[in-house]
Formats: C-alpha cells, structure tokens, sequence
C-alpha cells in the first residue's frame, strides 16, 4: 500500500507485528509531535465539542459503499475519535451487509497504513464477537495509540475482557494504561484492585489521571488503617502527591472524600518510620517495631512536603504534624547520602530536591554530575534554578566547556529536538531558558542556540537575547542576528528575529 507521499509501507498492523513503536505515519519534525494516544486522550479529557456534521455525513456515505478505499479516502483529517460513537450508530441502524461490513472492518484495521483508518477499522470490529480477531486485537492494543479501541473491541467477546484488558494494561504504560485502568477500576477482582493501587496508577502521561481512581477503587484509606508494606506506603505517598494537584487535568484531593483521613493515615506511618509514635503505627514487618526509612525512601521526604503545602491551604490541622516529620534529622542524612551515591538519573534528581529543601547544598554534586554527563538536561535545569551573582558565569563557562556548542551550532532548521540525537540541544534548553534572568552573561551558549536546527533553541536564544540592553549589543552580537535572519526558515522565528534586529521587545513566548 502506499502513503500519502506514493511510498509504499507496511500497514500498521504488519509495523505493530514487526515490534515498531514509532509508526511510519508520524508527522514531519515541522509539526506538534504527539506522544502515543495523547491527542484522543486530550479530546476524551478536555474536549467539550460535538462532532463535525459534513465529516459524519461524508464517513458515513463511504461506510455504506463497504470499500476500504473509499472510506480511508472519506476520512481525510477527520478525528475518529470525535466521530466513532456517532458512526458505529449510524452503521448499526443502516442494515448493511454484516458479512460485508465485517470484511471492510477488518481490512481498515489490517491493511490500513494511517492510523485513523485503523482506528475506524478496530472500531468497527467492536460490532461482532471479538473471538475470531482476539489476537489482532491484542496487538494493537499493546501501543497506546489504539489501546482505547482495542479494549473497547476486546468488551465484546460474550465473555469477560478482564483478564485481557489487565494484560494489556500491564504492557502499555501512557494513554491507554490510563483508559485500561479506568475500566478496571470498575471490575471487583480484588487481585485487580491490588495492582491498581500499588503500581497500576503509574503512567507516563501523569500520575493524576489515575491518582483518584487508585484512591478510590483500591480503597486506599483502609489499607492505610492497618499496616502498609513498603511499596503500599510508597503508592500512598505518590497518590496523595499527584491528588494535592487541585489545578492537575482531573479533580484533585476535593474529589476524593477520604482525602483528608489518608494523609492523616499515612503521616502516622511516616512519623512511626521516622523515630515519631504517630498514630499509624509501625509501616513494615507487623511485629509492633517502627522501621526506619533507607536511602531509596528519601521519597517520602518530598510526599509529606507537597502535603504540607496543601495542608498550609486546606488542612491547616495538619500543618503542625507536616512541619514536624519534615524537621526530623534523619532527612538531612538521607539526602547526604543519596547526593553522593546515587546510581540513577531519577534517584539523584530526588536527592536534589530533598536537599533543596533542607537547604543543603548541590551545585558541587550537580557540576560532578553533568561533567559525567553533559546532556544530563534535568541537571542544568536545577544548577541553573540556584545559580546566583557571584555563580552564574561560573556554571555558564562550564556549560560552554563540556557542550559541544560548534555541533549544536549545525544551522537553522524546523528540527523539534526529538531522539537521542537531540540530547545536547535539550541540555542547551535547560540553560538557555533562564537566561533572560541574566541579561548580558552567556554569549557564547546565546549564539549557538541562535544557529541550532532546534527551533525550540533558536526562539530561546531570541528571547535571552531581547533582554540585554540593546544599546550595549557587543558588535559579534548584532552581526550573528543579522545572519540568523537572513538563514530564518520558521515565519514565526523569523518575525521574532525581525523586533530583535530593529531593537524591539520581544513579547511572543517561545514555543
């Protein structure tokens, strides 16, 4: 089959089967790029619109002829997602041809190399017994681009999905995890429950999607009443984290009603690991013993501060009880420990903010960390966050040193910075974007992103840039503003570029 551009390619199908995550249908590095899933996922959760008229009347027209070709044509730029329950309606009230509208279903999910083809075709299946494509549906369902209407399809197999649906569910990990463990959180299956409320939750769009619905399903202020293991104690501090979010993509603490009576829980188990005798009692073992928390639990130090800020707001019964876990010694040698020895990006990034807190200091650790690892962009971004007058161009000399600045420096383009490739530019983001704070510093990190492919670097620089004082531009400067206008592919970059060269302001943020 051939694609938009006359190139023949795999159907997805075929691609999903060969073990492909990035589909051969991806936009061009011009355009947004979307993670798996998240542009149905937003519509789903944010989305408040009808259905476009003339797109149902048009897919619905093409159905009827139950030609593939006719019906991937119809679709154009039309969202499935926005039309499947409308169409599935219309397709079931038509009287058609089952056998035929069963053909067409299968060959859209099966033939088809554009996903919203696919999607229509997966959808389509949903109408009949799922028995006889149980396995189509399970490998499209193992990307989350199609898990949403894999598990809708799978529902419908005259039996229970759920032993299906929790396979999938423990095999995808963004937007079709959050619709998989919506659905379960509906099943009674205890075992199910479990796992939603002591890892399930996990996704990597945000933990607030399935906070409240781990909360709520896993029954997580009882569990808190007894005695926690370690990885339910880690889960609680985690949901009671994402729901303190009252500004997240969903309904925070105020939509979970034993909000208030899990903290209360789980800070007594945090005070008994702690050295405290808090109410909850000892967190592990069940033999009557507090158990003190080891260096992999510095995470509970950052759960009880989010609580503690939400509490200075809503619970201020708790604010005393927050403030006194948090001013326990035991964190400061936690976080001392981590700072030095820990292995991992994320460990370390948590050590950074437990001594953030505390009021440690990291720019000695953090500055050992990014000559291991230049790119490390997290890294910058929190080296960058504490820099002050009497640092910053220390740090903005050593960015200048260990990045390589000359290759990042590879001419405009409409590049996004996606891909290992991108690493260096993504660690230039992370400097760059503070760097309106410190107006005249940074030259040589400004001209480089001012030539970067990254359009993303070059809009930073821009904006640095546009916060010196105009009048005091060393000459270097204005000539490489000059050739980056002159080079400027992007209509939005260029016109920014433009205010920035006749001496303007520059109010448009970057994207």
């Amino acid at each position: 089959m051939a694609g938009k551009q006359g190139k023949a390619r795999p159907s997805i199908y075929q691609q999903l089967r060969d073990g492909a995550e990035e589909l051969l249908d991806e936009p061009g590095s011009s355009a947004t790029v979307w993670m798996p899933g998240a542009r149905d996922g937003v519509l789903i959760y944010h989305w408040n619109g009808r259905a476009d008229e003339e797109e149902l009347r048009r897919l619905s027209t093409a159905i009827g002829t139950l030609k593939p070709a006719a019906v991937r044509k119809a679709i154009g730029e039309a969202r499935i997602i926005s039309l499947v329950d409308a169409l599935l309606a219309d397709v079931s009230s038509a009287g058609l041809d089952h056998e035929g509208v069963y053909d067409l279903a299968y060959a859209l999910a099966t033939e088809s190399d554009e996903r919203e083809a696919v999607k229509l075709g997966i959808a389509l299946l949903g109408l009949f017994d799922a028995e006889h494509h149980r396995d189509e549906l399970m490998t499209f369902g193992r990307h989350d681009e199609f898990t949403l209407y894999a598990m809708t399809a799978l529902r419908n197999t005259g039996g229970d999905a759920t032993a299906d649906l929790w396979a999938l569910a423990r095999q995808v990990r963004g937007w079709g995890r959050i619709h998989l463990v919506e659905r379960l959180a509906q099943v009674s299956d205890p075992a199910v429950r479990e796992w939603i409320v002591r890892e399930g939750f996990r996704n990597d769009v945000a933990t607030a999607y399935l906070a409240g619905t781990a909360a709520g399903c896993g029954d997580l202020a009882g569990r808190l009443a007894g005695t926690p293991d370690d990885e339910l104690l880690d889960a609680a501090g985690e949901i009671l984290t994402a729901l303190t979010d009252e500004d997240g993509p969903v309904a925070g603490m105020s939509g979970y009603q034993e909000g208030r009576r899990a903290a209360e829980l789980y800070l007594g188990h945090i005070e008994a690991r702690t050295g405290g005798t808090g109410a909850g009692g000892a967190a592990a073992g069940g033999d009557g013993s507090a158990a003190r928390p080891g260096a992999g639990e510095l995470r509970h130090l950052l759960y009880v501060h989010a609580l503690r800020e939400y509490a200075d707001e809503h619970w201020p019964e708790l604010l005393p009880r927050c403030t006194e876990i948090l001013a326990r010694p035991l964190w400061a040698e936690l976080a001392t420990a981590a700072l030095a020895g820990a292995d991992d990006d994320a460990a370390f990034g948590r050590a950074v903010r437990a001594c953030e807190l505390l009021g440690i200091p990291t720019a000695g650790a953090l500055r050992a960390r990014l000559r291991a690892d230049p790119y490390g962009a997290a890294h910058w971004y929190a080296l960058m966050r504490q820099a002050t007058p009497q640092d910053v161009d220390e740090i903005l000399a050593l960015a200048a040193e260990i990045l390589p600045l000359a290759e990042i420096a590879s001419g405009p383009g409409q590049d996004l910075g996606l891909g290992p490739a991108r690493r260096p530019h993504r660690a230039l983001d992370l400097v760059l974007q503070s760097l309106d704070a410190w107006p005249g510093h940074g030259w040589p990190l400004i001209a480089a992103g001012l030539a970067s492919p990254v359009v993303r670097n070059r809009n930073l620089a821009i904006r640095a840039l546009a916060a010196w004082d105009h009048a005091t531009l060393p000459p270097e400067a204005r000539t490489a503003v000059a050739a980056a206008l002159r080079a400027e592919p992007d209509a939005g970059v260029r016109e920014r570029l433009e205010r920035l060269h006749e001496g303007g302001a520059e109010p448009i943020a970057p994207r």
